[in-house]
């Protein structure tokens, strides 16, 4: 026994080490394994505007998973252990994750929306249910608009860029004395970022954790550049092309978001036709993150009644 024990003693402190020494290995050994887990192969597809990186796994009916600003694809990974049974396609958004940056012009959000669009069609998916959190859900829902006869469902995963909540969110009072904090340039700033999307940071691998944070503080300049033409090129927020949107739609808007007000939450509801509104306690912008299990089942049941 005691053999044993001092053989997995030996062998956790050379995966440690191994992770010091080799940082970026070690991060790329965990997402293997986590693609491996949750069912999910790294791919990419050549489109107009470049190659776009994404996860497939599963079959049955088509959802398309589209992230936030600054998000990458893999944030989904948890949430969709609970989504057996779905074909399930989560982009890194053209431009962000591990794709190329691009002109600034294409992160408007109607070039966004043609980008998404370019990319589906360049993998031959017609018709499909949509999921978005924050940006990816204002380009969700500029897609259910442009294309409603393609999109089954649209969900609202964590709150949506483009609501008007009646109180301001402690984010958006940070941008009007003119911050971005959603932009990082250094660690602590990153880990500054951390409270405003989390009541609580979930677990991430630390060389894995690290070598996101580094690759987005390597890219900072053109985040800030990212960050002025996205907010620049909101015309037509969510709230306002909502009440078109006849097809099913689902809202997991958090209590504890400090990104967009809870208060929008009620906004949204009352502003789509056919909605299922979730409140939940204890999460915050990302609840496929810090609640994935439950956010997962949540997203499940709607899928699976439509």
């Amino acid at each position: 026994m005691k053999r044993i024990v001092l053989s997995v003693v030996i062998l956790l402190a050379g995966l440690f080490a191994a992770s010091e020494i080799w940082p970026s290995k070690a991060a790329k050994v965990i997402l293997s394994g986590l693609h491996l887990f949750t069912g999910m192969s790294p791919q990419q597809v050549e489109t107009p505007i470049g190659p776009v990186g994404y996860l497939r796994g599963g079959s049955g009916e088509t959802v398309v998973l589209l992230h936030g600003i600054f998000a990458r694809k893999e944030h989904w990974l948890d949430m969709s252990r609970q989504l057996s049974g779905y074909d399930l396609v989560m982009l890194d958004l053209p431009g962000f994750g591990d794709n190329p940056v691009l002109d600034g012009a294409e992160y408007a959000y109607d070039r966004q929306v043609a980008n998404v669009f370019a990319t589906l069609d360049a993998l031959g998916i017609k018709e499909f249910h949509l999921v978005g959190n924050s940006m990816g859900s204002q380009i969700a829902t500029m897609m259910a608009a442009a294309r409603p006869d393609q999109i089954k469902t649209i969900s609202y995963i964590g709150s949506p860029v483009g609501v008007t909540a009646p109180t301001p969110s402690d984010m958006e009072r940070a941008i009007d004395e003119g911050n971005a904090p959603l932009v990082v340039r250094t660690a602590t700033q990153y880990q500054d970022r951390m409270a405003w999307l989390f009541p609580k940071e979930p677990f991430l691998p630390r060389p894995l954790a690290r070598e996101w944070r580094e690759a987005e503080i390597a890219r900072a300049d053109s985040n800030q550049m990212i960050w002025d033409r996205v907010n620049a090129s909101l015309t037509t927020p969510t709230d306002q092309i909502a009440p078109q949107l006849t097809l099913p739609s689902l809202v997991i808007w958090c209590s504890d978001d400090r990104i967009f007000h809870p208060t929008g939450a009620a906004v949204l509801d009352a502003a789509l036709p056919d909605n299922t509104l979730i409140t939940p306690s204890g999460c915050g912008h990302l609840p496929m993150l810090d609640r994935p299990k439950e956010t997962g089942q949540e997203l499940r049941a709607f899928l699976d009644k439509h």
